[in-house]
């Protein structure tokens, strides 16, 4: 059953059906080209994650980037474990590391792992409680789009139309 849910997934994925998130493309080729580690961590299906990672940048950037998803980790979000092993595995300083989520499960298990976070929410998460975010956006965004909505921001970001790396970096600094 499982099998046949990731399948159905890739194939909408491929298919366009389930498109990228505004913004992502561009923050991580962004992010790449400034020498920051990027990655991926998820505890669904890894086939599905890496699915949409190509989709999203490339396959040529996708293969870059590590991923980290499926049962790598004994639970599942709001459990803290998969940010704590990609935190180890990559060597990454807690207070230089910016967690992006979409779910109060996401934020817990960030948080719960000593890293800030970041939500972009979406359809079914826009009225969860994020208050242990250091910025609730609708999307990421991109030049040429509606400007994103800043639903919270508890940082020294400042986004204007869509976020940029100096958004990103500043939500490190509400930590410190």
């Amino acid at each position: 059953m499982a099998r046949a849910k990731t399948e159905r997934f890739r194939a909408l994925v491929a298919e366009g059906r389930i498109p990228p998130r505004p913004g992502v493309h561009r923050i991580i080729h962004a992010a790449l080209a400034a020498g920051w580690a990027v990655a991926v961590a998820s505890t669904s299906a890894e086939e599905s994650v890496r699915a949409v990672l190509a989709t999203a940048v490339g396959p040529g950037t996708a293969a870059r980037i590590p991923v980290f998803a499926g049962d790598v980790v004994p639970a599942k979000k709001p459990d803290p474990a998969i940010y704590q092993l990609t935190a180890d595995r990559l060597g990454l300083d807690p207070a230089d590391t910016l967690v992006i989520e979409d779910s109060r499960n996401g934020l817990l298990a960030a948080r719960g792992a000593g890293l800030a976070c970041l939500v972009t929410v979406n359809g079914y998460t826009r009225d969860e409680d994020f208050r242990e975010a250091a910025l609730v956006v609708s999307e990421l965004g991109d030049p040429g789009r509606p400007p994103i909505q800043v639903l919270a921001n508890r940082s020294r970001a400042r986004p204007g139309d869509h976020l940029t790396l100096d958004d990103l970096r500043a939500c490190l600094e509400e930590r410190r």
